[in-house]
């Protein structure tokens, strides 16, 4: 759990450290994700940090605004507007203030202990591991329209272990009977990655940084990975819609 919220923290202030070096007029820069600036990006990630925290301590009271098939849509664009009326320094610190109340609490449970979170019931390593992924899915938006040279790091073996963890729900997505899946991944610094069974029938390999933005939506329009897959259930996976985080 503390490697984890480790690099949870460093991803998020090698975000907040460039952040603060975009000039004001690039903020409404619009990236690849749902037509956002930059301010929507900052202030998205402020305000479910706030929404973790209620979850965490008050046990999610907050969700009772955000019920039914739209909830998640009224719940953007209430962080989006509120972010709107605020000064770039001060959606940052906003982002800021709201995750480290996120991370205090965080470090002081047990990893096993469940959160409830948008109808889902998880435990807190493994919401922790999708935290990570989501501030670098919405990292490289920004980074991408920025064009801002990026290389990543090792942290991204948690945002390759979030794609695994996920396998099933994005199969029932696409409408796919779930199957054991083994993932073999290349990543910085050539570290090797192994995720799943590896007497399983159906196997992906390949580059970890593909791998990554695959299962997080953050393939570039057109482009095709540099992995393999062995199987039926792999082959189709590569070919999946993975919902953008």
């Amino acid at each position: 759990m503390q490697e984890i919220l480790s690099n949870l923290v460093a991803e998020q202030q090698f975000l907040d450290q460039y952040l603060q070096s975009i000039p004001i007029r690039n903020w409404s820069l619009k990236t690849s994700y749902k037509n956002w600036d930059i301010t929507a990006h900052v202030s998205y990630l402020a305000a479910i940090e706030d929404l973790t925290f209620n979850a965490l301590k008050k046990n999610g009271s907050d969700f009772n605004k955000y019920r039914g098939p739209k909830g998640l849509e009224k719940f953007e664009k209430e962080a989006i507007k509120k972010g709107s009326t605020m000064r770039p320094q001060d959606v940052i610190e906003w982002w800021r203030i709201s995750r480290a109340s996120v991370i205090e609490v965080l470090a002081k449970s047990p990893p096993g202990r469940k959160i409830n979170w948008w109808k889902k019931e998880l435990d807190y390593k493994s919401f922790a591991t999708s935290k990570l992924a989501e501030t670098w899915a919405h990292s490289l938006d920004i980074y991408d329209v920025t064009k801002k040279d990026h290389s990543d790091t090792v942290r991204i073996e948690h945002v390759a272990l979030f794609g695994w963890l996920n396998l099933d729900s994005v199969a029932k997505e696409n409408k796919v009977k779930p199957k054991d899946l083994r993932v073999e991944l290349i990543g910085p610094e050539y570290r090797a990655w192994q995720f799943g069974n590896e007497d399983s029938e159906d196997s992906i390999k390949g580059s970890a940084s593909d791998w990554c933005r695959l299962i997080t939506g953050r393939l570039p329009k057109g482009a095709k990975p540099t992995l393999t897959a062995e199987g039926d259930f792999a082959q189709k996976f590569l070919k999946f819609n993975h919902t953008k985080i």
